[in-house]
């Protein structure tokens, strides 16, 4: 595998990614791997880029940035036999701490040289592919303020707006049905992971993999403001999952109904409008990753 399309989100890392090219050409190039590199312009340009190398005839796709941006070129490649790669050069890097890939620029240049490829299952919601979290309700919000942060990034980033939303997060009641199973009551968030990391190594699906065929479904109930401060260090380690108020499944389809639109995001990224009704399902071995 030696000729590598590569999309490069500019604004990653908080515009850092751009100014980065120049580094990410030579480590290329020291791999051995011939690339043409381009940068995205606006949001949703990486799947219209992806779509246009793989008409083009290309063998493997490759992203440059964070999860943002391997989310928005998986969007051109799902249901295709042209494998994702990645580079990671973003501040959000749940999606590689999954993969195992490394962090390390050159180091996740040599796996991509290596070729071995994976089939990975994703999740469609709101006609949107995601590859790994699912998040409505306080997840949601907490990505709504990481998006609006300046100073903070990565993990910090996720911790603060986490502990902001255990203050001030409204609990709300829901209706969410599974294969098989059926749940109502008043909830902080549902999530619906296909892998076990979000929020920058959150663990809050510890059993999940990404290729099992299911997603796992966490619903975390309603706790007074002071009490979610003793839950919230548990949702990091995944032991959340074993409070009462906690319940853990498994599906391939998953319906939500909220008594109110709530923000929702998908592999860190915001729907640009909060939603009530959500309609979640599984698309099994629909993904080739280079990992």
């Amino acid at each position: 595998m030696n000729q590598v399309f590569v999309i490069l989100n500019p604004a990653a890392d908080r515009g850092r990614a751009g100014t980065r090219e120049t580094e990410l050409r030579n480590v290329l190039d020291e791999m051995g791997l011939e690339a043409t590199i381009v940068r995205t312009e606006r949001p949703g340009h990486g799947a219209e880029l992806a779509r246009e190398a793989v008409a083009s005839g290309a063998s493997l796709v490759v992203a440059a940035g964070g999860d943002g941006t391997i989310n928005e070129v998986a969007q051109g490649l799902v249901g295709t036999s042209v494998p994702l790669g990645i580079l990671p050069m973003g501040s959000g890097n749940d999606y590689i701490r999954v993969m195992g890939i490394p962090k390390d620029l050159p180091a996740a240049a040599a796996l991509l040289a290596k070729g071995h490829v994976r089939t990975v299952d994703v999740a469609e919601a709101a006609d949107r592919f995601y590859l790994n979290s699912f998040g409505m309700g306080i997840e949601g919000q907490i990505a709504a303020d990481y998006r609006r942060m300046r100073i903070f990034k990565g993990e910090i980033g996720y911790l603060y707006a986490t502990i902001l939303e255990v203050v001030r997060f409204r609990s709300f009641h829901a209706e969410v049905q599974g294969d098989g199973w059926a749940f109502s009551g008043k909830l902080l968030s549902v999530s619906v992971m296909n892998g076990p990391y979000a929020g920058g190594g959150f663990r809050l699906a510890p059993q999940a993999a990404i290729d099992d065929g299911t997603v796992d479904v966490g619903l975390i109930g309603n706790y007074p403001r002071l009490v979610r401060f003793w839950v919230l260090p548990k949702t990091r380690d995944g032991s959340y999952l074993k409070l009462a108020r906690v319940q853990a499944k498994k599906a391939q389809r998953i319906s939500i109904r909220s008594d109110r639109p709530l923000p929702v995001h998908m592999d860190g990224e915001l729907l640009p409008e909060r939603v009530r009704d959500l309609e979640v399902a599984l698309r099994p071995a629909a993904l080739q990753v280079v990992a």
